[in-house]
């Protein structure tokens, strides 16, 4: 089969890291695999892709101006279907097909869902805001959605933006290339400092993530191990950039803590970011379906966040982790602390990342791709 994936690049993001566990996956079943991205800027992930995937650019700066590039591609490859990565791409190939320009199949992996996010994103403006309402209310006319999780397929069909025929909740693989890495890097480190604990968080630092929240939380958890004399050394290692992260440094300053967050940045090397944490941590507002936990999990790392829509509460079990009522800090250092000192179960975590199975994933979208591409595969 000819798979076509459109998204917008290939820079840092889960979606990307879900983008390249999909297309190998599917390569390594002999599939024709095409990745059509508008640029590769800011590309990092393109050199962990198997050697048959190939990568189109389009070669344009901003989504707004590809509207003739993929008319122009589309038109030249003639795929059965086109499988969209975010509800602003499937716009405009939207948009080429109400012109009669295409009748090209869409097939739309649903992100974020836009009237959460824009009451939380700063910098929005009223005509942008405007374009992501419209480009949610579309979502009614593709041929087919994927939900990440159970929670965002219910939203869908509350706000009448899809239908239960052309709809499935396909959970976001883990990639085992990455899980592999990581279990063999923990293993060499088993015998560490018992008194030093990691607790990591990998994301964007913005609004969304709520990163505020989690120094506070931090904080309370220092004030624990103070009380409790436990002896411990916990850090905080933040992994990731955003619109937030002066801000954050600036509060972790005022708080006195300079010494005890460690600010990371981006980072390519994500199995030295998994194989020293201890507990990977999120405190965030809303979700799509967080990549971070999953991976972790199926690492054998244990995991704790707010209880936020969506993703988390289908994600975290008794056997893996802590969830925490939104906007309690005092809660959620208190389950840092109980995640950081119990002994958990690795086999037991592991086994609950079964559901998020690469060869699943690829296997489920495939069956929509032959059901709703305008060629035949069988």
């Amino acid at each position: 089969m000819k798979i076509y994936m459109f998204i917008a690049h290939m820079g840092i993001g889960g979606a990307e890291r879900v983008a390249v566990t999909l297309s190998n996956e599917w390569a390594d079943l002999g599939h024709e695999v095409n990745i059509v991205v508008l640029n590769l800027d800011n590309d990092i992930y393109t050199d962990k892709l198997r050697a048959g995937v190939r990568v189109h650019e389009l070669g344009v700066s901003r989504l707004r101006y590809s509207f003739l590039p993929m008319y122009k591609f589309i038109r030249k490859h003639k795929p059965g279907f086109m499988f969209v990565f975010g509800n602003e791409m499937a716009v405009i190939l939207s948009h080429l097909r109400s012109l009669h320009l295409i009748d090209t199949p869409i097939i739309v992996r649903v992100l974020n869902n836009v009237n959460i996010s824009l009451a939380k994103e700063d910098g929005v403006s009223k005509t942008v805001e405007k374009y992501l309402n419209r480009s949610q209310k579309k979502l009614s006319d593709m041929e087919f959605l994927i939900a990440q999780c159970d929670a965002m397929a219910k939203q869908l069909l509350r706000q009448n933006l899809a239908k239960e025929s052309s709809l499935k909740v396909i959970y976001n693989p883990v990639n085992p290339d990455l899980v592999a890495k990581v279990r063999e890097l923990r293993l060499s480190l088993s015998a560490a400092d018992e008194a030093y604990r990691e607790i990591t968080f990998i994301g964007r630092i913005d609004p969304q993530k709520n990163p505020a929240d989690l120094i506070e939380a931090y904080e309370k958890l220092l004030d624990k191990v103070r009380e409790r004399g436990t002896g411990q050394k916990i850090v905080l290692r933040m992994v990731g950039s955003g619109n937030l992260e002066d801000r954050i440094r600036a509060l972790v300053k005022e708080k006195g803590l300079t010494d005890n967050v460690i600010f990371d940045g981006i980072r390519q090397d994500m199995e030295n970011v998994y194989a020293t944490a201890d507990v990977v941590a999120l405190s965030s507002d809303y979700e799509g379906m967080p990549n971070c936990l999953i991976e972790a999990i199926a690492s054998g790392i244990p995991v704790v966040s707010y209880d936020c829509p969506f993703g988390p509460g289908e994600i975290i079990t008794e056997a893996n982790g802590y969830l925490v009522p939104m906007g309690d800090t005092g809660a959620l250092a208190e389950a840092l602390y109980t995640a950081l000192n119990k002994d958990w179960d690795v086999d037991a975590i592991t086994a609950s990342a079964s559901k998020f199975s690469p060869k699943l994933a690829a296997s489920e979208l495939v069956d929509v791709f032959k059901k709703k591409s305008i060629k035949s595969y069988e």
